[in-house]
């Protein structure tokens, strides 16, 4: 059985389709890259799929269960996944709680929240790094501090839209490699939109 599975997706802003018709099946712990230009819909169809945005159209399937019909279904399935935009936003105060963040809102407490949040600082490159200002940080790091926050809370699916699109060169490679090592530690369920054939 698919983990996600989406079913006659169609969307349209302002009567102009983006989306038409669209069926794919993700398994779990899979790669899935949507790739395509900008403009394409592939941020759509990824918000769409993390259930951020509701479709025109269409059923989208998590695990077997239709989840676009309940809100509270959503609401189950959304804390299953995480989304990591392109634009990443740190908020003002330092690495550690940036990341930490995203487990108490779950309420977790205590050394949990300590040993976990330096698990994935330590996996995405970033440890040692803990008490800086994520407000000084680069474009690259920045993208990881997301990608931190976003594994921190131990998701079955990553959503990441262009997660190389602001980078330079460098950066890129590093990301790739991240993504990589994501996936063979975590078999994580990743989907990405990418403008890059080469990814």
């Amino acid at each position: 059985m698919s983990l996600i599975q989406a079913v006659n997706l169609n969307h349209s802003y302002e009567h102009q389709p983006i989306l038409k018709n669209i069926n794919l099946y993700v398994n779990k712990g899979e790669v899935l890259a949507l790739i395509g230009p900008t403009g394409a819909g592939k941020t759509t169809l990824l918000r769409i799929l993390d259930l951020l945005e509701k479709p025109g159209s269409g059923q989208i399937y998590f695990d077997g269960v239709e989840v676009n019909k309940s809100r509270k279904l959503q609401l189950q399935t959304r804390r299953r996944m995480s989304y990591v935009h392109q634009k990443p936003i740190v908020f003002s105060t330092d690495v550690f709680n940036n990341v930490a963040c995203a487990l108490r809102w779950r309420h977790i407490k205590g050394t949990a929240v300590r040993s976990k949040t330096e698990e994935v600082l330590n996996l995405v490159g970033l440890a040692g790094y803990e008490n800086r200002s994520a407000k000084t940080l680069s474009g690259g790091e920045t993208q990881r501090v997301a990608i931190a926050r976003a594994l921190v809370t131990e998701p079955e699916v990553l959503f990441l839209d262009e997660p190389t699109a602001n980078l330079d060169p460098r950066s890129t490679i590093q990301m790739e490699e991240l993504v990589q090592s994501i996936f063979r530690q975590y078999q994580t369920t990743i989907i990405m939109a990418t403008h890059d054939l080469s990814q």
